[in-house]
């Protein structure tokens, strides 16, 4: 179930006020942007005009981006993108999760991107509107026989915190019933190792670089 070969990475989006996918981080723009308010009340042009630099000298200017910005770039790539999903809205269904899988649809992304969240019933109701969707369950507490909560959500995958992995047999049993393990963050070495002998499908990090070189 390894996934080395592929090149994957990781992005969150929000819906701006006026519900357009928007690649941020935060639920609010305080922390990476030189304004104030959170995204889901705020509309796309007032998002775009913030510095979200953060001060980084080269960065000065940097903008927010949406979802489709993203995948008109991602199109002719060989790359895969893990969308994780930041919306606690509920309107009739999480407006958001139409949004995503057209922009999936449009650019041709199908069995290319797949989608997380710590929101569980988002997960859920994206299988329920198309179980074809890969989705993964994420979570940073240790969880008790994690493989069978993702059965019951249901989603294809857990995405657990490396310090929540202290079951020995989570790998194993996570296989065992179809659901690939893909823990975060992992950037020590040493951790890296341990996560690769383990057997995990794909690791998180920030470090690309150092765990490609101890891939090997």
């Amino acid at each position: 179930m390894r996934s080395w070969a592929r090149t994957e990475f990781e992005l969150d989006v929000h819906l701006s006020r006026d519900e357009q996918v928007v690649v941020i981080h935060d639920d609010t723009v305080d922390r990476t942007g030189n304004g104030s308010g959170a995204v889901h009340d705020m509309l796309l042009d007032d998002l775009r005009a913030l510095d979200v630099a953060m001060g980084r000298q080269g960065y000065a200017g940097a903008r927010i981006h949406i979802l489709e910005e993203v995948y008109r770039l991602l199109a002719p790539t060989a790359l895969m993108v893990n969308v994780e999903i930041k919306e606690y809205v509920y309107q009739d269904g999480f407006p958001i999760i139409p949004k995503v899988l057209e922009l999936e649809e449009q650019y041709q992304l199908a069995g290319r991107v797949f989608y997380s969240s710590f929101n569980h019933y988002i997960l859920r109701e994206m299988k329920q509107r198309h179980p074809q969707v890969p989705t993964a369950v994420l979570y940073s507490a240790g969880m008790v026989d994690a493989w069978e909560y993702a059965r019951r959500v249901p989603s294809d995958a857990i995405h657990p915190h490396v310090l929540a992995l202290q079951d020995p047999a989570l790998v194993l049993q996570c296989h065992a019933n179809g659901i690939a393990i893909r823990p975060w963050t992992v950037d020590r070495p040493d951790v890296l190792e341990q996560m690769f002998a383990a057997g995990v499908d794909t690791v998180i990090t920030n470090r690309p670089d150092v765990a490609l070189n101890l891939r090997g």
